[in-house]
């Protein structure tokens, strides 16, 4: 997970969160629910704990540990995502991360 971390704040040291955001989700079993995000939804509040609407064709990916890009709206906002599964030293799914850009 430190690696993660890492990389995540790596992404934006150089970027201002106005063009790029990032979520790391964990997986309960059915759902991929954001722990930790820059996003922040309609109403100007961080978006933890919302989880990834699972009709997003990455959703169906990840669960097959699978990686995903595509475009979604995601809080009002039209985005270029790319979602990438998390697993633990057994293989079992345990969470994603992901990068969501803003389309200009």
């Amino acid at each position: 997970m430190k690696k993660i971390i890492f990389i995540y704040v790596l992404c934006f040291s150089t970027l201002t969160f106005a063009e790029l955001g990032s979520t790391i989700f964990s997986f309960d079993g059915h759902d991929f629910i954001r722990t930790d995000t820059t996003l922040i939804d309609e109403n100007g509040n961080p978006a933890i704990n919302t989880k990834m609407d699972r009709n997003y064709p990455g959703y169906k990916a990840l669960l097959k540990k699978k990686s995903y890009n595509g475009r979604l709206m995601l809080f009002g906002k039209l985005v270029d995502s790319k979602v990438a599964p998390l697993t633990n030293n057994k293989g079992k799914l345990i969470g994603a991360i992901a990068v969501f850009k803003d389309v200009e």
